[in-house]
This record gives C-alpha cells, structure tokens and sequence, in this order.
C-alpha cells in the first residue's frame, strides 16, 4: 500500500488516498468518485483488458500524481466507474526506483523520479 495525492490541473484541486502497488498491472487504476472529486476531466477513451480478458471501454484522466516528495506530472489513470480501490500499475511504477519487501509488507522510494 501507498499513500499518493492527486491532483488536476484544470482546477488545481487535490485528493489523496491510498493505493495498492501492483506490479503487474499496465496501468493505474483510480475510482472516478475520487477523479471527480478534483475535478478531473475525461482526456482519452480507451479499452481496457482485465486479469479474466474481459474487455471494456474506459476513460484515461490526466492529473498530476505525487508519492512521497515526488511529484509525477501529466500521468494518465484509468478512471474506475465500478471499483473502490486504487491501484499504481507499471506507468507509475516504471518512473521509480522502488524497494518492495513483500513479507514485511512495506515499501520505500529509493529516489526520485
């Protein structure tokens, strides 16, 4: 789990709320309550294929994500219309340099992005 902030840049508002880390999802995933929360705006509709390969169509938000002191700027996230979790996938998670300690069940940022 990580502690990350959202922010969008239209309005300038800012959310934040916990995520799961998720290697081995391509994208991050955030419940769109929180993206209109901020007011967020719909940039991209794309498809998305889930763990099952179920196929469906979903809109990519821009907004700006921050972990820790790090800022990650113009990161487009799945906005998620049917779950409440938050997920940081590889677009993110490829930006940093991570220490996962999966029995420990923690995390630290090696530095910054």
């Amino acid at each position: 789990m990580c502690d990350v902030a959202l922010t969008a840049k239209p309005t300038g508002q800012q959310v934040k709320l916990t995520a799961v880390i998720d290697t081995g999802a391509d994208a991050t995933i955030i419940p769109v309550r929180y993206l209109q929360q901020i007011g967020a705006r719909r940039a991209i509709e794309a498809g998305l294929r889930s763990q099952w390969g179920e196929r469906r169509t979903v809109f990519l938000y821009l907004v700006d994500l921050q972990i820790s002191e790090i800022t990650l700027p113009g990161i487009y996230v799945v906005g998620d219309e049917l779950g409440a979790e938050a997920v940081l996938g590889r677009n993110v998670l490829n930006r940093l340099q991570i220490l996962l300690d999966g029995p420990a069940q923690w995390m630290q940022l090696l530095n910054t992005a």
